[in-house]
């Protein structure tokens, strides 16, 4: 039997954060999982009145209808455990993700806009660094299939052998996908191909993966590359490594990621490197 994915979905209860129930539905066809949806209700250093515990009735108040709203989607069918807390929204998702022993983060965003602005911006900067699981963002018009098809982004040269992809790989096993390896090449990068190509074999060597591709694309940046070659092979799940060299170092952190994720129209999941412990 298949181990259970265990995920969750922060939500502010609009029609953006609820593509990430969509996702988790298409997940559920070929894997179990358990959803975990946190509704935090947000408080800023300065806000001492909360602080101080001076504003009771206004929590519980907001208290009561986010409970409200969690029982309307179950009442339209959504099985989960519903998690309300207080706080910062960034320092929230980091705890309950820890706590709850979480796989996976699934978040709906309008890519600049809304309420998952602060995560598809500055505060996905701090999600995404201190987060030490995966987190996949679906845009609307999102076309969420069957993952046959996943591409895994990243600059192969000294990986490591402390990377974990597990999720990826626990993804491609339950969808029986093939995994396709992807460097860009920027001018100056081509007399490398080789050996980054065998790179390449040798990470899908560690990391047993059983049905990959590799491809090179040569492009003027790495995120027209990205772009390009998905929109050329038609992948149904873009993988981004945010800890790698060259291109890719800062993909999350500067204005390439805003670009990419704000913009890439497939599911995007970005992931840490992982060392294992000894």
């Amino acid at each position: 039997m298949m181990e259970t994915l265990n995920i969750l979905i922060p939500t502010d209860f609009s029609e953006v954060s609820s593509l990430a129930i969509e996702m988790a539905q298409v997940l559920e066809r070929k894997i179990p999982i358990q959803i975990h949806m946190l509704h935090v209700m947000q408080v800023n250093d300065s806000d001492s009145d909360y602080l101080e515990g001076r504003s009771d009735a206004v929590l519980e108040s907001k208290k009561l209808e986010a409970l409200n709203k969690f029982e309307a989607l179950k009442s339209r069918g959504a099985k989960f455990e519903a998690h309300i807390r207080v706080g910062k929204l960034t320092d929230q998702i980091n705890l309950a993700t820890a706590e709850l022993g979480a796989d996976l983060v699934l978040m709906g965003t309008k890519g600049s806009d809304g309420f998952m602005e602060m995560i598809s911006g500055s505060e996905a900067q701090h999600v995404a660094r201190y987060l030490q699981v995966p987190v996949l963002t679906i845009r609307p018009g999102t076309p969420m299939l069957d993952l046959k098809n996943i591409l895994l982004v990243a600059d192969f040269e000294q990986f490591g052998k402390g990377i974990q992809i597990e999720t990826i790989k626990k993804l491609a096993k339950a969808f029986d996908s093939t995994i396709h390896l992807l460097q860009i090449l920027t001018e100056g990068e081509e007399k490398y191909a080789d050996e980054i190509e065998a790179q390449m074999k040798f990470f899908a060597e560690e990391h047993q993966l059983e049905k990959y591709e590799t491809h090179l694309y040569r492009d003027r940046k790495v995120t027209d590359g990205v772009r390009n070659f998905n929109r050329e092979a038609e992948m149904d799940l873009v993988c981004i490594r945010t800890n790698a060299r060259k291109g890719i170092n800062h993909l999350l952190f500067g204005s390439i990621a805003e670009r990419l994720v704000n913009h890439c129209i497939k599911p995007l999941l970005t992931f840490q490197i992982k060392k294992q412990h000894a």
